[in-house]
C-alpha cells in the first residue's frame, strides 16, 4: 500500500481523504476517534469515550499521541455562514514563469486572509487561487496587486455568481 504521509497530502475534510484514512498507522480505536473528530472536532473526550466504549483518559492519551506523531495536525473551523452569500468569491488562474513559481506563491500567501486555497496546476495557468472578499472593490485591489508581482505573466479571473453545491468552509 502506498504511503501518502510523506507526499505533502493534507486532508481537512473527511470526504476529501476517505481513501487515505485507511493508510494511516493507527488501530481501530484511533480510527474511531478520527472519524468522530472529523464529524465534530469540538466533541469532548468524555463524549467520544462514551461513544466508543473506552475511558476518557484513553481518548485523551490517543489524541495526544496522534498529534505528537503528526497523524492529527490540528483542528479546523468549518463555516456555514448565511452572510457569505453577500461575499465575492472568485477563482483566479495565474500564469507564472516556471522559474518564479515558488517566489510568486510565497508572495501571494503573504495576503493569505483572502486566499482560501492556492493550487499548482498542470496547465498554462500553473496556479489556481481561490479567493473570497467582502466587495468587488477588494477583489479588484487584489487583482491590481497581483499584476505588480514579478513573475506573473497573465491572470484569468472567474467570479462565482451562484453555487449548486456549497463549500462547508466558506458557505459559498
Amino acid at each position: 500500500m502506498e504511503d501518502h504521509r510523506n507526499q505533502g497530502i493534507r486532508c481537512w475534510r473527511k470526504e476529501s481523504c476517505e481513501g487515505l484514512l485507511e493508510t494511516l498507522s493507527v488501530d481501530n480505536i484511533d480510527m474511531k476517534i478520527i472519524r468522530i473528530l472529523s464529524e465534530n472536532a469540538r466533541m469532548s473526550n468524555v463524549d467520544i469515550a462514551n461513544k466508543i466504549g473506552v475511558s476518557e483518559g484513553t481518548v485523551r492519551r490517543r489524541i495526544t499521541e496522534m498529534a505528537k506523531n503528526k497523524v492529527i495536525e490540528g483542528f479546523a473551523l468549518l463555516l456555514n455562514c448565511e452572510e457569505s452569500e453577500k461575499c465575492v468569491k472568485a477563482f483566479i488562474s495565474i500564469e507564472i514563469a516556471d522559474s518564479s513559481l515558488q517566489s510568486v506563491s510565497d508572495e501571494l500567501l503573504k495576503d493569505h486572509e483572502h486566499i482560501i486555497a492556492l493550487y499548482r496546476t498542470s496547465t498554462r495557468f500553473n496556479l489556481l487561487c481561490e479567493v473570497m472578499f467582502r466587495s468587488i472593490i477588494e477583489l479588484q485591489e487584489f487583482i491590481d496587486g497581483c499584476h505588480k508581482i514579478e513573475g506573473i505573466v497573465d491572470l484569468d479571473v472567474k467570479m462565482v455568481i451562484g453555487s449548486y453545491k456549497k463549500c462547508l468552509w466558506t458557505g459559498v
